[in-house]
């Protein structure tokens, strides 16, 4: 009866209402209840929501820009680099997900090489619903002065996710030429921006702040690492003010004369509630800062002291603490200001001993979600020991150096620190585990849902 009453409806109004599905899994199952949604979403709708190929792709190009209405059909975009400029030893390796059907063969060098780098631009502007862009390796579509990346950007009005990707080399230097790029980047829909990896090209910074501050929407905001910058790129942050923002990543590389620039920008927003910031240490905040906040990831516990004397008289409560370097000698001082109890989810990177997870656990009773992806070492602990150590080290460096390491625990030494644990996962437990011990972690840990990279 449903099928005989949609056949009656027009065509148009069958495919607006599947525009408003954006998701492969949803489309697959409404496809699967008749018939008449079958042959409209299969292949027109499933095979081009979700598109990952590079700009050599010079054939689906010159088809997604022949054919507007399947453009048009296209929510997310990923652009990665052709399988010839991938390092030989890179992995993994660039996976396409292109459309196979709809698509007419057309031989190489039948078209001007202008008219081909023409495609993709022609091709974007026909994805009038594109939500997601991902850009992979930018460093490689920005030379020359009308760059590939610069001219993608004018062409993406209505894109609300944007994820831009750097792979520049530790040792590269930064573009000192910021003014070369000309162009006005809309971006007014924009609700995440991501920005991964190295630092930018000094010529983007200018044009990517004025299109950010465009966005009233924008909710997430990821910054590149700040390696090679100094104050006169710092300073781009002040009066930058973004009412939604949500989630936030510093990245690292931030220097003492750079610290104040992103105190302040923390303080003009008190909507953050997630916080990632990797080596943030000389940082003192306003009172009052970042009262909603609820998720922080910082490597060291220099910033939880700061962020806790800005709440003062209140205990920090938060929900997520991650990427912590913890020492025993820390652990009286910078955790007595923090609510232990509200704390779900854990993420060490480094603890120096089982002792000090035992601290931890003990502060931190609540917690159902622990990450070590780090190290935890079990070694002797009192000073006669260590000082034995290293004279053993010098006079037998060979025989016995490998018995004095030290021993990463085992899976068995952790669980029981955490009771309410559910999900457990880390690399710092490079032994595998058998399947009589998984049987046996079953039974005495039931509460455990995940002991990665198993489902229990």
């Amino acid at each position: 009866m449903m099928c005989a009453l949609l056949a009656r409806l027009p065509i148009d109004t069958l495919e607006l209402i599947v525009e408003w599905l954006d998701d492969c899994p949803d489309l697959l199952s409404l496809a699967l209840t008749c018939s008449t949604w079958k042959n409209i979403i299969i292949p027109r709708h499933l095979e081009y929501r979700e598109i990952s190929l590079s700009v050599d792709h010079f054939s689906i190009w010159r088809h997604l820009a022949e054919r507007p209405s399947l453009a048009s059909n296209v929510r997310k975009l990923v652009i990665s680099d052709s399988e010839g400029s991938v390092p030989l030893l890179a992995s993994p390796a660039p996976r396409w997900q292109i459309p196979r059907t709809l698509i007419q063969p057309v031989p190489d060098g039948t078209s001007p090489y202008w008219q081909q780098s023409n495609y993709p631009l022609v091709a974007l502007q026909n994805m009038r619903s594109l939500n997601t862009l991902e850009f992979e390796n930018i460093n490689r579509w920005s030379q020359g002065s009308q760059d590939t990346l610069s001219l993608f950007l004018t062409h993406i009005p209505t894109v609300e996710h944007l994820i831009l990707r750097s792979s520049r080399s530790l040792g590269a230097e930064v573009d000192a030429n910021f003014e070369d790029v000309q162009q006005t980047w809309d971006l007014s829909n924009l609700k995440s921006a991501v920005l991964t990896g190295m630092p930018w090209e000094r010529k983007y910074l200018h044009p990517f702040r004025a299109a950010l501050l465009s966005s009233p929407a924008l909710q997430v905001l990821h910054l590149p690492h700040f390696v090679g910058y100094g104050t006169d790129i710092a300073s781009l942050l002040d009066e930058c003010r973004f009412p939604s923002l949500i989630e936030l990543n510093l990245g690292w590389g931030w220097t003492f004369d750079t610290y104040p620039y992103a105190q302040r920008f923390l303080e003009a927003h008190p909507t953050i509630e997630n916080l990632t910031w990797s080596y943030a240490y000389n940082v003192t905040l306003r009172e009052g800062s970042l009262p909603r906040l609820k998720h922080l990831s910082v490597s060291h516990l220099a910033f939880v002291r700061a962020l806790s004397a800005a709440r003062e008289p209140e205990k920090l409560c938060l929900e997520t603490l991650g990427d912590l370097f913890l020492f025993s000698s820390d652990l009286p001082i910078d955790l007595q200001e923090i609510d232990g109890t509200t704390v779900r989810r854990l993420s060490i990177k480094f603890c120096d001993s089982l002792a000090t997870l035992r601290s931890v656990a003990a502060f931190f009773p609540s917690v159902t979600h622990l990450s070590i992806h780090g190290n935890v070492y079990i070694r002797p602990k009192s000073r006669w020991s260590r000082a034995f150590r290293k004279v053993v080290r010098r006079v037998f460096p060979r025989r016995i150096a490998n018995s004095l390491s030290p021993i990463s625990p085992r899976v068995e030494d952790v669980l029981p620190l955490f009771p309410e644990l559910e999900d457990f996962s880390g690399s710092s437990f490079p032994q595998g585990i058998a399947g009589s011990s998984l049987q046996d972690i079953r039974a005495r840990f039931p509460k455990l849902r995940r002991l990665e990279p198993f489902d229990l």
